[in-house]
């Protein structure tokens, strides 16, 4: 009886919270931050990542581990996933019309890219917006990229737009999984990139995609930077692009505008 009155209890709970969230996309309570990317050699402000977050009318700001998976599991996540990629892209048009040439990266699940109108949707959204699709970058995990889609891989490329594998952990398997991938972005994992000062094997694994990525033209981003020490091995083991809080936590676009107003340098240009 305790079991069956423990599931209700979930059930109840997990019903209550689909509730809360189809409020939230109806009450615009989601909204975007945006975390800058940085070369790491020049210094230069070359992109942001869009991420969701949750204006919770009693519990305050939730991240996406609070909610994501729920929206997953009930479907939500196509209507919240189109609102996200809709409003990265037009705040990435606002960008570009203040002069401003970087990429904007927008995390894409499963379920979304497994819809048959899924490149359609990406079309009609750079349409309406007016973003540049070789500044829209889209990431995925790798498990979502594998199988039997991969044909629309391309059908994305050919719209003009960037694929990223997202939280990748270098190792000679994953490498051959994304070789014939119609990929030119490899973010790497930040528990991957935590650990890579105190592991030699991570180290050697480094090496190995760094050689692979610029033979196959590809740029690698290293995520969780959240020290000097850190950026210093990456620089070393040349990585060319990264994101972190040594740079930035993720803002909100007003706050990324006066970010890009005390800025030196960006891509090439002065502020």
């Amino acid at each position: 009886m305790a079991n069956q009155s423990e599931s209700s209890g979930e059930l109840a709970k997990n019903v209550d919270l689909v509730g809360e969230l189809t409020k939230a996309l109806e009450g615009e309570q989601f909204f975007l931050v945006y975390q800058p990317e940085i070369d790491l050699h020049s210094n230069a402000f070359v992109g942001v990542e869009a991420l969701i977050r949750w204006r919770h009318p009693q519990r305050g700001v939730l991240s996406p581990d609070a909610f994501v998976p729920e929206l997953e599991s009930s479907g939500l996540i196509m209507a919240v996933g189109r609102w996200a990629l809709a409003t990265a892209c037009a705040q990435g048009a606002e960008w570009h019309d203040k002069g401003f040439r970087f990429t904007v990266s927008v995390n894409i699940s499963a379920r979304q890219f497994a819809w048959n109108g899924f490149v359609d949707e990406v079309e009609e959204v750079l349409t309406s917006s007016r973003f540049p699709s070789g500044l829209l970058v889209l990431e995925f995990a790798l498990r979502t990229l594998s199988g039997e889609l991969t044909d629309r891989l391309t059908e994305l490329t050919q719209l003009g737009v960037r694929l990223s594998v997202d939280d990748f952990e270098p190792g000679p398997s994953l490498l051959s999984d994304i070789e014939n991938l119609p990929i030119s972005v490899v973010k790497l994992d930040r528990q991957f990139v935590a650990t890579l000062s105190d592991s030699p094997t991570g180290a050697e694994l480094v090496h190995t995609l760094v050689d692979w990525a610029k033979k196959s033209r590809l740029q690698i981003v290293a995520s969780g930077i959240e020290d000097a020490e850190q950026r210093q091995r990456l620089q070393l083991e040349e990585i060319g692009v990264g994101q972190g809080y040594l740079f930035s936590r993720p803002h909100e676009a007003a706050e990324i505008d006066r970010y890009l107003e005390d800025f030196s340098i960006f891509s090439g240009k002065p502020l």
